[in-house]
């Protein structure tokens, strides 16, 4: 008998089409038959805050790694970061000091600005470390190259060499393509696929002109637009880079890449995907990598309009930012559960991400995965339930634990409660156990999720959470005579104590005085000050609800309404 696990899996080594990384995998294996090794790329340039778009670039690559490696291949994956790229415009987010210098900074690699806040070595650093010391968590192990690394590199030297000396044919490959795409631009003869790296400003971009190839394509000469300055660069030094649509398929040639994802935009015909691949079958006589192919990320808040993730603009969560808030799986599960037709021609659709929809995103990966134990235990899956239980293993930081343990999961819901009201993890653990949402006879691996989730949802009320509206008016206009007089005369007792100072007990002896007094039981007494403060009929000890900014505004605002006097 098969334990889950071994089951999960064996769905997993089936070679069907049931998920995107799995048509990803049988291409490869097709276009590239009898590899010892296969390369899968991911990459992206450092030019701002790197969001979970690019993340999404390195879980994909990873994901389909990690299928031929289930099926007996081996395989390694590479992020190549495009730290040499020129800087273009400050993020909008930067410091303003930062913001006065950039028209100094404008041209240079990103690699040589200094990082605008002062803690980082680099400007570089600053934006990439925080995604790279956050990938282990999310089970994401890929080879890093910079692009320094790169260029220097002997083979990918003598590769630009190579291209540069037989510039004419690469530029009539690049004029066949814009000319079927019905682009204008065309590369003219004296075309030099190099942008030099200027000696006296520093600039690596379109101002720095290369005019002629020496020393058999090894040196070019170049005259600086920007600052008129003359001189020599020496491709065996790195001192320039070649253009994005030479420098990104020599990568491919350097790493024999079999594998990369991109945006949909490169599916355009013309676009850097469409020459790299002409530049691959025409010139170096090879099959590109097998592309899938996505949509974008777009930034939803209520009553805004939808905004594309943008490093510049500073828009999107950060993989680093999202395991503040929810577990590294359920951001993985919701990146891989996507589906896409024919990967050639369809895109992984758009993902609309809501940051006040967080807890939603990890209820969906809770009921999945409840859903998943189920089916694997009880019976057959169908083709939708192999897609999501391979979308499942993947999102696994270690799938060779995936369904080995099965975890009574918090609600994310019932976390947010008890951390709302908690005094320390502790506390909210007893408050778990009060709700029933951590089983008494817990084990260790439940009390640590249930931990992992308090302090999620300790950051998500700190950053993302609002308060409730209270239309308080209303509350305490359906109140009858008697509870009027009787909350009236509760505040009147207890909104003077200072908050560290109040107390269930004092809460208590006020409330039974208040209800013989008025005749009335202190069950009613509480469910008004639950449904004044948080619109409920129930909730936390009473005191607590004075303890609280939010709520103890609401109560200000009931004794503003029933007059209460001071003496």
């Amino acid at each position: 008998m098969l334990d889950l696990h071994e089951r999960a899996i064996k769905y997993l080594k089936k070679r069907d089409q049931t998920h995107f990384t799995k048509k990803a995998a049988l291409r490869i294996l097709e276009i590239f038959p009898d590899r010892k090794t296969y390369v899968l790329e991911a990459g992206f340039t450092p030019s701002g805050k790197v969001h979970l778009g690019n993340f999404g670039d390195i879980l994909i690559t990873e994901a389909v790694r990690k299928i031929l490696e289930l099926w007996g291949y081996k395989a390694r994956s590479i992020l190549a970061i495009d730290s040499r790229d020129p800087f273009r415009k400050p993020p909008i987010f930067v410091p303003e000091e930062f913001k006065r210098k950039a028209e100094k900074y404008l041209g240079r690699p990103l690699e040589q600005l200094p990082d605008p806040w002062g803690c980082h070595k680099n400007y570089v650093e600053h934006f990439v470390e925080p995604l790279l010391t956050s990938l282990n968590t999310y089970g994401l192990r890929p080879e890093i190259y910079f692009a320094h690394q790169i260029h220097t590199n002997t083979q990918y030297i003598n590769l630009l060499r190579r291209v540069i000396l037989d510039r004419n044919k690469i530029g009539k490959i690049f004029n066949r393509v814009h000319e079927r795409a019905g682009h204008k631009k065309r590369y003219e003869a004296d075309w030099i696929p190099f942008r030099p790296l200027c000696a006296n400003c520093g600039r690596i971009d379109e101002h720095v002109k290369p005019v002629e190839v020496l020393e058999n394509g090894y040196v070019i000469k170049y005259k600086c637009e920007a600052c008129r300055y003359e001189g020599y660069a020496d491709i065996r030094k790195a001192e320039g880079k070649a253009p994005w649509r030479i420098d990104w398929p020599l990568r491919w040639v350097l790493f024999d890449v079999h594998f990369e994802p991109m945006g949909k935009d490169l599916m355009a015909a013309g676009s850097s995907y469409d020459t790299g691949c002409a530049l691959l079958r025409e010139y170096f006589g090879r099959e590109p990598p097998i592309a899938v192919f996505y949509d974008f990320f777009y930034w939803i808040e209520p009553n805004k309009e939808p905004r594309k993730f943008s490093k510049r603009a500073g828009v999107g969560l950060g993989a680093h930012e999202w395991l503040l808030y929810a577990p590294p799986e359920a951001l993985n599960y919701m990146l891989l559960r996507r589906h896409v037709g024919d990967i050639a021609r369809d895109s992984l659709r758009h993902i609309d991400f809501n940051p006040y929809d967080i807890p939603t995103y990890v209820s969906r990966f809770d009921s999945d995965e409840e859903y998943l134990f189920n089916k694997l235990k009880d019976g057959k899956l169908g083709t939708d339930d192999i897609k999501i239980l391979t979308a499942y293993v993947l999102s696994q930081r270690d799938i060779s634990k995936a369904f080995k343990h099965r975890i009574r999961r918090v609600p994310y819901e019932l976390a947010l409660k008890a951390a709302m009201w908690m005094k320390d993890i502790e506390e909210g653990l007893k408050m778990l156990r009060r709700l029933r949402a951590l089983p008494p006879d817990a084990n260790r691996f439940e009390i640590e999720d249930a931990k992992r989730r308090l302090n999620y949802a300790i950051n998500y009320l700190r950053d993302w959470w609002k308060p409730p509206e209270i239309n308080v008016e209303s509350v305490i206009h359906n109140l009858t005579d008697d509870e009027k007089s009787a909350i009236r005369d509760l505040l009147l007792n207890t909104l003077d104590i200072l908050p560290e100072k109040i107390s269930q007990d004092i809460i208590r002896k006020y409330v039974n005085e208040i209800c013989s007094k008025h005749n009335l039981r202190p069950k009613n007494i509480y469910a008004i000050l639950y449904r004044i403060c948080l619109g409920e009929e129930t909730g936390p000890p009473a005191y607590r609800l004075y303890q609280k900014e939010f709520t103890r505004r609401n109560l200000v605002r009931a004794a503003e309404i029933l007059e209460v006097k001071k003496n």
